[in-house]
């Protein structure tokens, strides 16, 4: 497998938890499981509409300016929230909740905001949909509940798996917030497929780092993002050679990182897919071993 480099770059900070929690509990929504997006529209007095953007836009004046991919719209003026029909129920739940991030952030003031797949993306590079997304994951998990909740259990993949549909989450926002929230060293590292010409089989299949989750206890003791040596991987070297994959999969994996002039680190890792994408969750540093 190619080597992983380490990076010490600081992450950003997650505002807004007060604006999250006097909302749920204004809007009767706190401790309802999970989070009731009725609820919270009701309360703002926002309406909530559901339709194929593509057919029912198409012949709109101004739509050609809208994005491509378009998943939510928000018009603070027609108080309104509408959703692409075609989304998965946890999608729509998020992107209804990033649309309310914008609504009740004072500083986000627009006419309208036309949300796509990269602006209701975590790794956005826009400060205000960035904003909107802690907004979105705050209401999602609760401020604090899924956190707390989640040290009551194993230190694993598994328990987010049995955690993040209770919340109705994905599990790719359910493994970012165990981690991103623990108090213990968690790491978790998520690679992309990367679109081939030809059919490859699974195990073949060639990934790229996506990006790398931290605790804070994690980037304090070893680092904050990794990058792989190569551009690539498949998805073999992630889990283990000669193993066959399928989705759902949870693998135990040791894994060492090299660094230069000191002796390597060796992490305990779980690394699972679904489907889409893999994640490895580093869990524990192990006992230091020769080369």
């Amino acid at each position: 497998m190619a080597n992983l480099r380490t990076s010490t770059e600081s992450a950003d900070a997650i505002p807004h938890e007060e604006i999250v929690e006097t909302l749920l509990l204004e809007a009767g929504a706190a401790g309802d499981l999970p989070t009731n997006p009725g609820k919270l529209l009701s309360y703002l007095k926002l309406g909530q509409l559901s339709f194929d953007f593509a057919k029912e836009l198409g012949g709109v004046a101004g739509a050609q300016d809208l994005p491509h991919n378009l998943r939510a719209i928000l018009s603070p003026k027609d108080r309104i929230i509408a959703t692409h029909s075609g989304m998965a129920e946890s999608r729509t739940r998020f992107s209804i909740f990033h649309e309310i991030g914008h609504f009740v952030l004072p500083e986000h003031q627009r006419e309208l905001f036309a949300d796509d797949d990269k602006t209701l993306s975590w790794w956005t590079k826009s400060r205000l949909e960035g904003e909107a997304n802690r907004i979105a994951a705050e209401i999602l998990f609760q401020g604090n509940r899924f956190s707390e909740e989640a040290l009551n259990l194993s230190t694993s993949v598994r328990s987010v798996l049995d955690l993040a549909p209770k919340y109705g989450a994905s599990y790719e926002a359910g493994l970012r917030r165990y981690t991103e929230r623990h108090i213990l060293p968690l790491a978790l590292v998520v690679y992309e497929k990367i679109a081939s010409p030809e059919e490859t089989y699974v195990e073949d299949d060639q990934y790229r780092i996506h990006y790398t989750i931290t605790s804070s206890a994690f980037r304090k003791l070893f680092f904050s993002s990794l990058t792989l040596s190569d551009e690539t991987c498949s998805a073999s070297e992630i889990y283990e050679p000669h193993l066959f994959l399928r989705p759902g999969q949870l693998v135990e994996k040791e894994i060492k990182i090299e660094r230069e002039g000191q002796s390597p680190w060796r992490f305990a890792t779980e690394v699972f897919s679904n489907g889409y994408k893999i994640f490895q969750l580093f869990t524990r540093q192990m006992e230091k071993k020769g080369r």
